[in-house]
């Protein structure tokens, strides 16, 4: 028993650290704490969010939200927009190579578009035409939200694995709802997950231009 109270306290204390190690970057304005039944209705909201992408581009995986949801610890993030935010996110697979990917730079993408091959929707920038044109619902396109790192929390001692997670809009909402409703200077949240030691292995990978999914992790709950 004195074991077991001695752990939670140092649970919490790492927690507390990893807190206001977060609260301390620029933009981060609110480090919410989540309890088993915010997870549950976040991966809810996450697997909606996917079927729902899957029926507009074929296939839609947020490796980032499995990562942080896998984690031993998860916690939110409400941002502003002085937050330094990601970019280059969103990577589109085809029998496992990547043929596109979101580009934020307006002028990357008006210079890609005067080209012939590429084709662009919105900000996405497909470099395979032939790839977009052969997906059916047999052998679809995969549409993968990567993981952001996360250095700061990786440098704690005790915690490992760190990932930023971007949550859909629906879990963003549910976010929201659980600080206020009328906090207009919150532009953004995100799910930040990390490990208390070390865990010898993660659900998937996303890296370069090829996609790993041979390892899956029954902890997430969410299938891929």
């Amino acid at each position: 028993m004195t074991e077991t109270i001695a752990k939670m306290s140092q649970l919490t204390r790492m927690i507390e650290t990893a807190k206001r190690e977060l609260i301390s970057i620029k933009g981060v304005c609110r480090v919410i704490p989540l309890d088993t039944a915010d997870l549950d209705k976040i991966k809810e909201l996450e697997l909606l969010d996917e079927q729902i992408g899957s029926k507009m581009i074929g296939q839609k995986h947020n490796v980032g939200m499995k990562r942080a949801l896998c984690s031993d610890v998860v916690l939110s993030l409400m941002v502003n927009k002085e937050y330094d935010w990601p970019v280059n996110t969103i990577k589109m697979y085809h029998k496992g190579k990547m043929i596109g990917e979101d580009i934020q730079d307006p002028n990357t993408i008006n210079e890609l578009g005067g080209d012939a091959d590429p084709f662009i929707m919105g900000n996405i920038v497909f470099y395979d035409k032939r790839s977009v044109r052969n997906s059916n619902m047999d052998d679809p396109i995969c549409m993968f939200v990567t993981e952001q790192p996360c250095p700061r929390l990786d440098a704690l001692e005790g915690i490992s694995d760190a990932v930023i997670g971007i949550p859909s809009r629906y879990t963003h909402d549910f976010l929201q709802l659980k600080i206020a409703k009328d906090q207009k200077e919150i532009l953004g949240s995100f799910l930040v997950g990390f490990n208390i030691n070390t865990r010898a292995s993660v659900p998937f990978s996303v890296g370069g231009d090829q996609i790993s999914m041979s390892i899956k992790d029954g902890k997430c709950q969410l299938p891929l």
